[in-house]
């Protein structure tokens, strides 16, 4: 599973998701899926991300294993 790491630039990260060819998809812990290829989407994981908590309990799942590599500054193993 992947995580985003803490100190992770949320803008940036957003801007490479646009670069992958699949869809990039944020998990919370409650069941919350968030496909992050949407602008709303985006928005409320924005939100998401002033709530470390919350941010570093989901996790971020790519829907092709070449996306990983687009993303990996950002992300780390759980």
């Amino acid at each position: 599973m992947l995580k985003l790491k803490k100190d992770a630039d949320i803008t940036n990260f957003l801007l490479s998701v646009k670069s992958c060819d699949g869809d990039v998809f944020y998990e919370s812990t409650e069941g919350d899926i968030l496909n992050l290829a949407s602008t709303l989407s985006q928005y409320v994981f924005c939100s998401v991300a002033s709530q470390p908590r919350f941010l570093e309990n989901g996790v971020i799942r790519c829907d092709h294993p070449e996306d990983v590599r687009i993303l990996e500054a950002y992300l780390e193993e759980s």
